[in-house]
């Protein structure tokens, strides 16, 4: 995955990148049968698909903890001023 595609991918919100994760998830079973079927002629292409699918779970990961941490803090903030 090039700079930009993942620049883009961390616009995404949590939903979009899970179904962008699903949709190669896909991708890389069928590739896996073509490796199967010998119709495969670079087998680069699954460690690359591999990587791509773990650096979009890693983004998607990464804005679920910034959520969490930010409704504590908003949670604290907002029991201070009562």
């Amino acid at each position: 995955m090039k700079r930009q595609q993942l620049a883009e991918i961390k616009q995404l919100t949590v939903k979009e990148i899970l179904t962008k994760v699903i949709v190669s998830k896909k991708e890389l079973s069928n590739l896996i049968l073509d490796k199967n079927m010998d119709k495969l002629k670079d087998k680069k292409v699954l460690a690359k698909k591999k990587k791509d699918i773990a650096q979009m779970l890693t983004v998607a990961r990464q804005k679920q903890l910034l959520e969490q941490l930010e409704s504590v803090i908003d949670d604290k903030k907002g029991s201070k001023k009562i």
